[in-house]
């Protein structure tokens, strides 16, 4: 990767010794109830615990839609921050950096004084890029003044840390590659899963196919008639294009004699404009099944409801990448992931073959299904290579250890 530095190895000790405990402060701002950057700070701050990075929380729940709002309490949280870390005794800060998080409807007019209060506090600092740039050639005129504004403020996110750190390697590469850019140590540790290990299943005997033998498998949300589950999380990322791709690929399952039925986890459930565009999608290819809905669960029903879906879609364009917890949940559920092939996709995972990887055709989706719903060992042997895919390579512990290493490092 052009500009990039080696992986981080494991934190170096003497043997028999500990590495003495770093007081870390962990910093970041939501702007909705349901956060994913949220949930990953708190698991990735108990991991850290193991690594003898303890971490204190330092964070902003936004409230207030309004500008005025939105400034008064970015405000009186940033005015109260260099105080919070001093007591905190923290040694080094680390920034969870989603760029909407720290804007106002796109631009980033609270970043600024964000990164101002941690240098007030005198901390060095790592920062975790989640989300940093929005990708140019998209939604017009104001797409262009988001894309503009948060390359403006990138530069200064990168002056002010010490490292960062990003989920994939082509952010790292893109980082790494721009001249504009402080050059800074770049390191990469995939996302991992937010949600608890899933409950035993209670199994059912179903009625998979007409036309292949079925085989015991878990009963699942919106299942009653035992037409198989196919689960996808995440699905209100994807537009009208992706749901019309796999209606017709669920079609040509149906046209095969497969019963199946599309289950989309998570938020925001039936009742949105989201969900509008998936059943017209499936009106428009004549689906003898409608998809379901689960609605925002609690995680430990969302986790058990991907475990007992029959095989689990992951449709990004770009390809299964490891900067999607939706992906990583996927395949620590230990169900099947068929996934998009694309242009970003995840070498390690498609080098342990973790997941049915294929052209985002419908035809090449349909055959797929077909042969994963006629073969209930198929399904299970890839089910586990995922499960442990996800132990191994995007799993808390493993970010906590590169993690960990870059804040010893800064902090010196």
């Amino acid at each position: 990767m052009p500009g990039a530095e080696p992986p981080l190895p494991r934190t170096a000790r003497m043997p028999g010794a500990e590495a003495r405990l770093l007081r870390t402060a962990a910093i970041g701002i939501s702007t909705a109830p349901i956060c994913g950057v949220r949930d990953h700070e708190q698991r990735l701050s108990r991991a850290l615990r193991d690594e003898r990075c303890e971490c204190s929380t330092h964070w902003l729940d936004r409230h207030d839609a309004s500008f005025a709002g939105a400034r008064a309490e970015v405000g009186a949280w940033v005015g109260q921050l260099p105080a919070g870390l001093a007591a905190s005794r923290a040694e080094v800060a680390l920034v969870h950096y989603s760029v909407f998080a720290f804007s106002y409807r796109g631009l980033p007019l609270f970043v600024r004084p964000v990164l101002g209060a941690v240098g007030r506090a005198g901390l060095p600092l790592v920062t975790i890029l989640h989300e940093f740039v929005y990708p140019w050639g998209r939604d017009g005129p104001r797409g262009a003044a988001w894309a503009v504004s948060q390359r403006a403020l990138l530069v200064e996110v990168m002056r002010r840390s010490d490292a960062v750190l990003t989920t994939t390697d082509f952010q790292a590469e893109w980082l790494a590659t721009r001249p504009w850019l402080p050059k800074r140590r770049i390191a990469v540790a995939p996302v991992f899963s937010n949600l608890p290990a899933s409950n035993p299943p209670v199994y059912t005997q179903p009625a998979v196919a007409r036309t292949a033998a079925a085989t015991p498998r878990p009963a699942a949300a919106g299942d009653p008639d035992g037409a198989a589950t196919i689960g996808l999380f995440g699905y209100a990322a994807y537009g009208e294009q992706t749901a019309a791709l796999i209606a017709a690929a669920l079609r040509r399952v149906q046209d095969r004699g497969l019963e199946a039925r599309l289950l989309l986890l998570g938020a925001p459930g039936r009742d949105s404009a989201a969900a509008e565009s998936w059943l017209t999608a499936a009106r428009g290819a004549g689906l003898a099944q409608e998809p379901c809905f689960s609605g925002t669960l609690p995680p430990q029903q969302l986790s058990d409801a991907l475990a007992a879906c029959e095989v689990l879609l992951f449709v990004d364009p770009i390809g299964p990448n490891s900067r999607k917890t939706t992906l990583a949940a996927s395949l620590a559920s230990g169900r099947p992931v068929l996934a998009f092939d694309g242009p970003r996709r995840f070498g390690e995972l498609a080098e342990a073959q973790a997941a049915e990887i294929v052209e985002p055709d419908a035809e090449a989706v349909a055959g797929a299904l077909a042969d994963l719903l006629a073969d209930a060992r198929l399904r299970e042997r890839l089910g586990a290579r995922g499960r442990e895919f996800a132990a191994r390579s995007m799993s808390a512990e493993r970010a906590a250890r590169t993690v960990a290493q870059l804040l010893r490092e800064v902090a010196g």
